[in-house]
């Protein structure tokens, strides 16, 4: 078995603080054919479109909240099989896109962000040729530039230092995230985010002790854009130790998932901004209910009569702009968990990086 530090999952995580400060200073290089084109496709839209698969499909989630609680605008997130199978689920007055349709003009024309980290993942491109033909804007965000997907957009945002070899994405998600999040408004704040990256780390240290526990079953809580980043936690948590686990808003765990709370199992908490006092208060409940839990807070206000471990992110930073430094700290977990339940977290089983479909 790999030890922990040498996993190479591990190792690509561990740069991801240079590779989200490599995407800060891209997503502030204005040029033509990148983040300047980007703004300008989507400034005037009234509504725009992010989508992605898997990973992509939860930093899309994070992206769109985070425009619309920051910037006041209407976009929304989709996956990407709703826009190949469903797209008149997605998009206004878009009958004609998709799967078994010819690509007819789509009314209202909202922009399409299409995230891939490797720009070949099959249903984005299928996504990218048909909202092209059907009129739509198309903007790809990915790691590679040469990729089939940065042939077929009109514009491409790439993350210089975010592509890697894992199966799993670590930095890449972490730097794309970057990329997409350096809005205006929270400018200042991402331009201090890759010098808060030792918070991440401290963090991950916490995560990595966690994950020498065999837990039953793990629950991840995040609120607003930070429900994408709790998806994204447990999504790597399944892919790479296969535990049961699963994600919810703060105050919706209540709401009946609250009765699987018992000793042997994890909760954890992404908390930050406004109503986190509400949402800690949730794991605090499950902590009188046997369960073990982790709060990753801004500060120590936020985190004030926490009762398990804490862990304390971003302080003074907006909530949406410390996004970037919580993923480092899942992989922590999800990979020493995998270890500890006898996993290679670096072949995880029935996966590899990129899924290419056949045709039928």
């Amino acid at each position: 078995m790999t030890a922990f530090e040498d996993l190479l999952t591990w190792r690509e995580s561990s740069t991801s603080g240079e590779a989200i400060g490599a995407a800060v200073e891209a997503a502030g290089r204005a040029t033509a054919a990148g983040p300047g084109a980007a703004r300008d496709v989507l400034a005037g839209a009234e509504r725009i479109v992010v989508t992605g698969a898997g990973s992509s499909y939860y930093l899309a989630q994070a992206v769109a909240a985070t425009a619309r609680a920051v910037l006041g605008r209407a976009v929304i997130a989709a996956p990407l099989s709703e826009l190949i199978l469903r797209p008149e689920s997605v998009l206004v007055g878009a009958p004609g896109v998709g799967a078994g349709h010819a690509a007819g003009h789509a009314a209202g024309r909202e922009p399409v962000v299409i995230i891939s980290r490797s720009g070949s993942t099959s249903e984005a491109v299928s996504v990218a040729e048909a909202m092209r033909a059907a009129g739509h804007p198309t903007v790809a965000v990915t790691c590679r530039g040469d990729s089939p997907l940065a042939a077929i957009a009109d514009v491409t945002l790439v993350s210089p230092s975010g592509d890697e070899a894992a199966i799993v994405m670590t930095r890449s998600f972490a730097s794309m995230l970057a990329l997409l999040g350096k809005h205006d408004r929270l400018a200042s704040d991402l331009a201090h985010v890759p010098d808060r990256w030792d918070e991440a780390v401290a963090a991950a240290r916490v995560g990595r002790r966690l994950g020498t526990t065999d837990w039953s079953r793990i629950v991840i809580l995040g609120g607003g854009p930070a429900f994408g980043i709790a998806a994204e936690w447990g999504l790597k948590l399944t892919e790479t130790s296969q535990v049961p686990t699963s994600a919810f808003e703060p105050l919706e765990f209540r709401h009946g998932p609250i009765s699987v709370c018992e000793p042997g199992m994890l909760v954890v908490g992404l908390i930050g901004g406004a109503g986190a006092a509400e949402e800690a208060a949730v794991l605090d409940e499950a902590a009188r209910l046997g369960a073990a839990t982790w709060l990753i807070a801004r500060d120590e206000d936020e985190a004030r009569g926490a009762s398990g471990e804490v862990s304390l992110i971003g302080g003074g930073l907006h909530p949406s702009a410390r996004l970037p430094l919580l993923v480092h700290p899942a992989h922590a977990l999800a990979l020493s968990l995998a270890l500890t339940r006898g996993r290679d977290p670096d072949a995880p089983r029935h996966l590899g990086q990129v899924v290419i479909l056949g045709p039928e």
